[in-house]
This record gives structure tokens, sequence and C-alpha cells, in this order.
């Protein structure tokens, strides 16, 4: 069986030790039910005896611990896996919501590595596992959980893409190719503007390359933030792009990769210190709540209201009108045919009369993170929902089941096992109340599998990119699509424009992700809607904004070209540095409305939740701000 139809009324131990007990002494396998039963039973029972300290962490910190403590609760889930890194030396890198020399000595004195420290209150660290209740267990910390992950959103190129382009880069200076596409080449020349008196700011995971791609004759000198140059390169290509599009603006960098917090400080300090009239990301956080904004998207609107710019990628995470991604929002449907023996209610996927308890993972969510939030306020969540990924043979092999009793995040995360396959994704509401949820498989896909059917909606896109006064940025290939299929029997993307303009036979990459984006709380976690926090009550933001080119080529090893909305977004900084330079004094309401009402639809007419308002053009953008021709 898929999923369950039958009621079995008999208690957790009873039931589920003597369904276990009768297929070990006939020799037979447990059915699925069984395995499921079994597995939710242990890390309920878990959940059910957490201390005042463990109920501070994330749950995987927690089943880590009791995993290697107690051989017994390691034989009834023989094929679970937490996904914490521990290293060789037993640390784990963890997020600690507290702040004070104190704190950051008593980290230390535990034998662990501070990493970064906040003056806002969070502790990024490499911290010995054994020593996470103590930490933990402190009048001063309210929070000790797994180190949030981050991501860019680059794709990598088809291999023979890749070597045309590694030839291309030995013989000559690069030019991204959506400077033409964008009609940017043009614009420069007829409107006398280079992005000059503008200052463009990257926060990306790092820039390693920076001094070849300067030696190359690929870039200019780039302010960078004191011991803010990060690891990786694709702030490089992300600099490199803007350097084509724009070469007389001035350009900045900083990591948005150290911590969440780290981000988000980095965003100010651009703006603040070093002095960035446009600032461009692409970066996300899989702890971002999709319903309210939280730190990275607070920076944001803190620098947007001091008057920068902010472009943020889309995500990479696909669309609903493609079919191409893994995301489920709406209200919350307690099942009427519930998991047997276990505490709480399985969410009813199926809206139909049919219940379906499960949503299946296509065959390359292997190894992906799935991401459940729900629509209680950040930092007060009194309802407590769980997340279950199971196997084909129905044993839990991931989970996410941390305790919301009026202190915590309204948020868990798993992460798919690496191999295998027929895997499905439950969410089960432990206590409370019915909440609209947002339930999402980054970058993997919900399919139809066996008697389960695919149950997928729109708005993927979420975190600091939906902040209201940030651009999101969705992508169209410049110069040839992607064109590699994110699964077997996916048609290929068509040919992009270049060495054309753009037009309305343009095609969005099938895996930029869609909106609108739907909000609960103001960013003080004040309800939008009191009273209603479903799918009725709230704000929507039409989100993504605008669409720009990808595909685009730099000389960056691993970024040539560059696919993504990592190389959409900086495209579009690019842009308005022009706009800003040809008129200074234009407000942040004038730029956006002179790149929305001139973009070219790619979609339906106006805003649609794949492309927003549509490619946006250069020259017309201009023309539409008043710059005059030179």
């Amino acid at each position: 069986m898929s999923r369950f139809s039958r009621v079995v009324t008999c208690s957790v131990p009873v039931a589920v030790g003597a369904l276990l007990l009768s297929t070990a002494v006939s020799g037979a396998q447990p059915s699925e039910e069984v395995r499921t039963q079994a597995g939710i039973s242990a890390l309920q029972s878990i959940k059910k005896s957490l201390t005042p300290a463990e109920r501070k962490q994330s749950s995987q910190l927690v089943v880590e611990k009791r995993l290697r403590a107690d051989k017994g609760l390691a034989g009834k889930l023989p094929e679970y896996r937490t996904g914490l890194g521990v290293s060789d030396a037993g640390t784990v890198a963890v997020d600690i919501k507290g702040a004070g020399q104190s704190l950051v000595d008593a980290v230390k004195a535990a034998g662990g590595t501070v990493r970064y420290a906040s003056p806002a209150g969070a502790i990024r660290a490499d911290l010995p596992l054994n020593a996470v209740d103590a930490i933990a267990g402190r009048g001063d910390v309210a929070e000790v959980k797994a180190a949030s992950q981050a991501m860019t959103w680059n794709e990598s190129a088809p291999q023979d893409r890749r070597q045309a382009a590694a030839k291309k880069t030995a013989a000559a200076l690069q030019v991204a190719e959506g400077d033409k596409a964008h009609g940017n080449d043009t614009a420069r020349t007829k409107y006398g503007v280079t992005g000059a008196g503008q200052k463009v700011c990257v926060l990306s995971d790092g820039i390693k390359s920076l001094q070849a791609s300067q030696t190359a004759g690929e870039l200019p000198a780039v302010d960078v933030l004191p011991g803010q140059a990060g690891s990786g390169d694709e702030g490089t290509a992300m600099l490199e792009i803007i350097h084509d599009m724009a070469p007389g603006a001035a350009l900045g960098f900083a990591t948005a990769f150290t911590s969440e917090q780290s981000f988000a400080d980095n965003i100010r300090a651009l703006r603040t210190t070093g002095k960035c009239t446009i600032i461009v990301d692409d970066v996300s956080y899989f702890d971002e709540s999709p319903f309210q904004d939280g730190p990275v998207a607070q920076a944001v609107n803190d620098v947007t209201a001091d008057g920068a710019l902010y472009f943020s990628s889309a995500g990479n995470s696909g669309n609903l009108t493609d079919g191409t991604s893994g995301y489920y929002e709406g209200d919350f449907r307690g099942s009427s045919s519930k998991i047997s023996g276990i505490t709480g209610t399985p969410h009813d996927f199926d809206p139909s009369a049919t219940t379906q308890l499960y949503n299946a993972l296509s065959p390359n969510s292997v190894g992906r993170y799935v991401t459940l939030f729900w629509s209680d306020p950040w930092g007060k969540a009194t309802s407590d929902y769980d997340l279950f990924v199971l196997n084909s043979s129905g044993a839990v092999v991931a989970s996410s089941e941390g305790a919301q009793n009026g202190t915590q995040n309204p948020y868990e995360i798993a992460q798919v096992p690496a191999s295998g396959s027929g895997f499905k994704v439950a969410v089960v509401k432990y206590s409370g109340s019915d909440r609209f949820i947002a339930l999402n498989v980054i970058r993997g896909r919900f399919v139809a599998s066996g008697d389960l059917k695919a149950f997928s909606t729109n708005g993927v896109t979420s975190g600091h990119s939906a902040a209201v006064n940030a651009f999101s940025v969705a992508a169209a290939p410049a110069a040839g699509a992607f064109g590699r299929a994110l699964e077997a029997g996916d048609p290929a993307n068509p040919a992009g424009p270049y060495p054309g303009l753009f037009t309305t036979a343009s095609k969005w990459e099938r895996f930029t992700s869609d909106g609108r984006r739907h909000q609960f709380y103001n960013p003080d976690g004040s309800v939008i809607t009191p009273g209603n926090v479903s799918s009725t009550g709230g704000a929507t933001r039409n989100k993504p904004d605008i669409t720009a080119a990808d595909g685009v080529a730099t000389s960056v090893s691993g970024f040539q070209p560059f696919f993504g909305t990592s190389a959409a977004a900086p495209s579009a900084a690019a842009i308005a540095a022009l706009l800003k330079q040809g008129k200074p004094a234009a407000t942040q309401a004038e730029i956006r409305n002179a790149l929305v009402s001139t973009a070219i639809d790619l979609g339906a007419p106006g805003f649609d939740p794949v492309t927003g308002a549509g490619v946006i053009m250069t020259g017309p953008a201009l023309a539409a701000l008043g710059v005059a021709p030179k």
C-alpha cells in the first residue's frame, strides 16, 4: 500500500510491538504500514521525552545524540539518517541564538570554535556534539540549531557548452551575451551611459579568482568588505557580468556564506560602509520564511528604505507552469484516515474524496533538502507540525520533528537520502491549530508514483528575494537555453535570442522559480489579517518582479557559460546602474516603473508568476525614465 485507508485504535507500544514481533516470528517482512508506524512511533517517543535544554534544539541535534547513545533506538530506525554533518573530531556546525562575550567564552570553553558572532544576537560555531546540551541549557541561550544551509542559484552548463566556452575564453576577453540581448550595448552608446557614478555591490559565496580576472582585464578594482572575501567563485562571475554591461560602475563585494545573520549584517554594511547604490545577491538560506520577512529580508528592507536598489535571484527551483517544481502550499487538511498508533493528524494532499497522506518525490530529488513552514509567527509558533521522509518500503529514513510550544520557529527541515528510490514525504500536525503550510523539495520535484498522484502549486520563490521593495529576478536564456533535461523525458529548452534582442517569442528557463508570494505577518510579527492565517487571509506579493538574461559568458572556470537566476540578477542590476546614471535623482518607484512598464511580456499580458512583468530592456527603460539620447 502507498497510503493508509484503515484505522488501528490500539496503543503504539502494543500495536507496533505486536506487529513487529509477529513478523519476526513468522519470518515475513514487515508491511509498509508497520514500518511507518514503527519509525514515527520511535521518533515521537524522543519528542515526548525532551529535556528543557533539548526543547531549545533542532530535532536533528537531539536525534543524532540519542541514536549514538541508545543502540536499542538505533535498532528501531536502521535506515534513518539525521543528515547532520558530524566531523571526525565530533563537532557540528550550529547557529546559536544568544549574544554576549560570556556566551562566546562558554562556547570556546566547551571546545567550540566561534565562526561569527553578531551584535544582533546570533553566533555561528563549530561545537562538540556532546556539549550542545550544556550550551542550550544556559539562560542566555534561546536556541541551538543545526547551522542553516545556504545555496546559490547557478546551474552547471552542459559539457559541450563548457568546452566551447573554455576555448573561447582562451582566445579573447569575455562579454556577457545579455549585453546584446537586452539591447544594453546600443543603449550605452545612444544615451551615453556606462554606470558611472554608481556602485554595484555583490553578495555571493566568494571571489576566489578575482585577481586572475583582474589580471586578464576582465575586472577592475573591487572594493571588498574587510574579511568578507568568502570562498568559492560565483561572486567573481557575477561581477564580470556587471562590469560587461555597466563598465563605468564601481564594484564591491561581501560574502553571504558565513552565516545567515552575517549575510544580513553584510547587506547593511555594503550600504553604510561600502556606500553601494545598487546591491545584488544570488543566495538563499533554507530557513527563510515564505510567510514573514526574516533577518535577511529585514536587512533588504533597511537598505531599500535608505535609497538603495536591491536585486536578488528568484531561484532555480522550477515552476508549476512547466511542471518542474517540488513545491506545495495550501491550508492544512487533516485526514480522517489516520496513521495508526501515532500522535497527531496527517495532512491529506488530495482535495478530492480520495485520501492521500504522502507526496511522492522524483528520482532527481535524492540528496535534496525538504522544508516545511506553516503560518504561525516566526519565533512564536504554538502549533506543532512535523515532517517525515519515507522510502519505498515505508521506513522512515529522515525527519524533522522539533517541539513548538510558543517560542520556536514554525519550520522543519529534513534531507532525502543520497541514494535509493521511491521516496515520499508526509506532514503530521502533532498538536495545535490548522495552518497554511508550505512544503518545498528544494530543486527537486513531486511526481506521480504508483497510486500516488503528484500535488504541486506555484509560489516557490520566497525569503528576502520576495521582500516588498526588492527586485526578484527570473531567468531567460541569452545565448541558448540550459538545454539539460531535469528529468528523463523532459523536452529541451528552446534556443535563446542571441545574437539578437529578446522578443515576445523568447522563452524563460524551465528551472526558474515562480511566485506569487503569500505573506501572513508583518516583519515585526504582527498578523496582517487578525484571526485569519489561512489561504483567504494575509497579503500577496507579485514576485518575481522581472526577468533578465542567463546562459552568458564569463572567464571564470565553472561559469562558462553562467546559467541560472544567479546570472540573471546581476544582469538586471547592471541595467539599473545605467538608469541611475541617466537620471541620478530618479526615485526607486521611478526606476521600478521604467523597468516594469517597458518589459517584454514572455507569458500572459502583464504580471505572470513565472517571469513577472517580463524581460527588462535597457533602451526602452531609459526612454521611459525621460533620459535624452546623446
